[in-house]
């Protein structure tokens, strides 16, 4: 979805009380050609600024906010699910940086917000105490709980990560600042109205400090595009044309540098100064703007670039680039046309005035003399009888070498379009197989940079015994082999990747299978699986797209899909709409019923092999019904999830025409955010949208009443992994338990395609991946059957291997 809206970014950045036009820390890009799936719409900012004794260099900022948003776009799924990525692998970054340089004692800390456009919605991510204030006509309220936010990111494996949104309107305001100014707060900061964005810095800096870090940004109507507002300090206000952009670079739509400055009708003493300083500004900028960072690291770089894999570069997508700033305007006024800059005369500074406003001084270009019809027919004649003298000359000089050749001059009487034929499009294939030959000979040199560059790495990574420090250099090592296959293909790349492969298994405790398309002639492109429950030989899919349930049928072929079996949507006594979740029913639970299905409002529908669906709804419990989302069955007892009114409820018996009792006591979970849950006797495991479980133990006496453990740590015995609430890089999106052979939990991981078989305490055991290739996007549901047969759907797609 195309946004309405165009975001204006001005930097503020101030040290030692005076002020810089540009911000390191802050990085914008657009979508580039070929984003991942979900990435398509979504304009990106980075925010991030280090604290502490050990910064990064200007070049190695750059390059890591510009690798930081190629991981972004190379995330697939949901908003939040691709910010917390890049969370995750900033975090990890930074982790490793501070383990290496802990000896000397140095450290750095990041502050990270990270947002994105997608239409009138703003998505931001915050790591760390990052103030963050929406300012609109209406309201100025925080975006950011600066006592619960933590120190920031590179502390420790656990990414602090807090996500929140916000709808923006035209002319509403955001403000970020990396260390939070005592004056600006809800009660100081008013919306600027009519006066724009300059209104709103005149009241920043009316509490101005000596030191500062922070941004603005100003969402405008418009179609999606980012601008960057620049101010020169010390030069009058007027408005210059823009210049071109520099060869490579590509415009992002009209150009403008402006330049303005504070109004003088207004003084404020200043308030006292922040208690944490913000991090550096650099001593001195360059009057031009520095040229776009490469996508390929620098020399400077230190030798363990964060693990982001880079995405392939759009023209146009970068917006942090030479000569792309655009005008700051106060309040609604039309922007002036981009002109070529010529040289004038200075002019002095207008007389200050009571209110600030933008003068626009347009810079008129050179006017080309006027020509009349007759003139360019004429010249038009010109050229063309130029161009016939050209080529018959050319023709008759080909004619007297070829008749010097050959024996009959007759084989040279050829019509004249022929030899026109022949004249043109001789060249145009020697140009094409030159240009082929140039285009393949590029691409074999840069397959072999990128390749060197990984055999280089591999060396340096095999001697490593540190597991976290191998993780990260074989990882970088399969970077680089992306980019040298990306040209092509050798058997040399692909036993080096092998390699890494292997190191990196050994190391995630990952165990390949080898997974077989499982249902025969495949399915519809319309169909996407989101769940699936299996039995010796029936496969049951749930069809998110239409809210109906399928059965594959085992054969000798394959699964097979039974079109005889109805499961879905039913119209009688009781309706039953698009079902959301399904579960396998004991033998003889409900009359022939084998699979049981249930809608948003509760309602159920029982499925049979050969016969019509039975439906009926669940009873409410007195205190309501929200929306039920899961449901499962354990020992003849139905479990019915109802994050809405934070409930999940227990039908004994599957007697749903009874009203259920709550499975907590007194004490009960935050549960907003969970998404899937699992029963295991007496235990009740939730997952929550980040990946962490929340366990309970059901009691149905009042002397000893339910209790929860929120969360519910997994214990990680990997070489180099810790054990806690998360696994940092993996985040499940679905729990089931499994009796057989043994007790166990196992979880998916969307994101990596992956997996996970935990003990029922959460002990990692191992993750099952696919050996060869499977589709690409989010694997979105699975199922374990008890012939010990495991089911992964990738959308449409289904495949099965057996576990060992």
């Amino acid at each position: 979805m195309t946004s309405s809206l165009d975001l204006n970014l001005l930097p503020i950045a101030r040290k030692g009380g005076q002020d810089f036009p540009e911000l390191p820390d802050l990085y914008a890009v657009m979508p580039p050609r070929r984003p991942a799936h979900g990435r398509e719409a979504d304009s990106l900012v980075i925010y991030l600024s280090l604290s502490g004794n050990a910064p990064l260099s200007p070049e190695q900022h750059a390059h890591l906010l510009e690798r930081l948003a190629q991981k972004y776009y190379k995330t697939s799924g949901s908003v939040t699910s691709a910010l917390r990525a890049v969370a995750e692998a900033l975090n990890l970054y930074l982790l490793d940086r501070n383990l290496r340089s802990s000896s000397a004692g140095r450290q750095g800390i990041g502050r990270l917000v990270l947002g994105v456009l997608r239409a009138d919605t703003f998505y931001m991510a915050h790591c760390g105490p990052v103030q963050a204030l929406l300012i609109s006509p209406t309201e100025t309220r925080p975006l950011q709980d600066l006592p619960s936010a933590g120190r920031g990111l590179g502390l420790s494996r656990t990414t602090p990560v807090r996500f929140v949104q916000a709808r923006l309107a035209d002319g509403d305001c955001l403000l970020l600042a990396s260390q939070p100014a005592p004056g600006w707060t809800v009660s100081t900061l008013r919306h600027p109205q009519r006066h724009g964005i300059d209104g709103l810095r005149r009241q920043l800096m009316e509490h101005a400090v000596a030191d500062m870090n922070a941004v603005v940004i100003q969402a405008q109507g418009g179609s999606g595009r980012l601008r960057f507002l620049r101010r020169k300090p010390g030069v009058p206000e007027m408005a210059h044309p823009a210049l071109e952009p520099e060869p490579g670079e590509t415009a992002l739509g009209p150009v403008e540098l402006v330049e303005f400055e504070e109004s003088t009708g207004e003084v404020a003493q200043p308030l006292p100064a922040p208690a944490a300083v913000p991090p550096a500004v650099p001593a001195a900028v360059p009057a031009t703007p520095p040229a776009a960072v490469p996508l390929t690291a620098p020399t400077s770089v230190p030798a363990a670039p964060p693990v982001i894999r880079p995405v392939e570069p759009s023209p146009g997508a970068a917006v942090r680039r030479a000569g792309l700033e655009q005008p700051l305007e106060a309040g609604p006024a039309a922007k002036a046309p981009a002109r070529a800059p010529v040289a004038a005369a200075p002019t002095p500074p207008p007389a200050a005035s009571s209110t600030t406003r933008l003068e626009r001084r347009v810079r008129r270009t050179h006017t080309p003399r006027r020509t009349s019809p007759a003139g360019i027919q004429a010249a038009l004649g010109k050229v063309g009888a130029s161009a016939r003298r050209t080529l018959g000359t050319g023709m008759g000089a080909l004619a007297r070498v070829t008749k010097n050749l050959l024996p009959d001059e007759g084989t040279l009487r050829l019509p004249p379009g022929v030899m026109i034929f022949f004249a043109l499009a001789i060249p145009i294939v020697l140009a094409i197989i030159g240009g082929t030959a140039f285009i393949q000979r590029g691409r074999s040199q840069q397959y072999q940079n990128y390749y060197q560059e990984a055999v280089l790495l591999a060396s340096q990574a095999a001697p490593l015994t540190d597991p976290v420090l191998q993780r990260d250099g074989w990882k970088r090592v399969l970077e680089q082999l992306d980019k040298a296959e990306y040209y092509t293909v050798t058997t040399d790349s692909q036993a080096l990747r092998s390699q890494a492969n292997g190191v990196l298994d050994g190391l995630d405790g990952v165990q390949r299978l080898d997974f077989q398309p499982a249902i025969v002639g495949g399915l519809d492109a319309a169909v996407r699986v989101t769940r699936m429950a299996a039995r010796e030989s029936y496969l049951y899919m749930l069809n998110a797209t239409q809210g109906t349930a399928m059965l594959g049928v085992l054969t000798t072929r394959g699964y097979e899909i039974n079109p005889n079996f109805q499961c879905g949507p039913t119209y009688g006594v009781v309706t039953v709409g698009p079902l959301v979740d399904i579960a396998e029913l004991p033998q003889g639970a409900v009359e022939d019923a084998v699979l049981l299905g249930m809608d948003g409002a509760g309602n159920l529908v029982y499925c049979t092999l050969t016969g019509q669906p039975l439906s009926n709804s669940l009873a409410h419990p007195v205190t309501g019904l929200g929306e039920p989302i899961a449901l499962t069955v354990d020992q003849g007892d139905l479990y019915v999830l109802d994050p809405k009114v934070n409930a999940v409820w227990i039908y004994e018996d599957m007697d749903v025409r009874q009203p259920p009792h709550l499975f907590f006591g007194n004490e009960v979970p935050p549960m907003q955010d969970v998404i899937d849950l699992a029963v295991y006797n007496d235990e009740l495991y939730l997952l929550h949208s980040d990946g962490h479980i929340t366990r309970c133990i059901y009691s149905s006496l009042e002397e000893s009443p339910s209790t929860c453990t929120e969360p519910y740590e997994y214990t990680d015995g990997r070489p180099g992994r810790q054990s806690g609430a998360v696994i940092p890089d993996s985040l499940f999106s679905q729990v089931s338990y499994v009796s057989f052979p043994d007790r166990s939990m196992y979880m998916l991981d969307p994101h990596n395609q992956a997996v996970f078989y935990f003990s029922v305490l959460f002990n990692f055991q191992t993750q099952y991946r696919a050996a060869g290739l499977l589709p690409e996007g989010q694997a979105t549901a699975f199922a374990v059957s008890p012939d010990r047969l495991i089911f992964l759907a990738i959308g449409n797609s289904v495949y099965y291997a057996a576990l060992p």
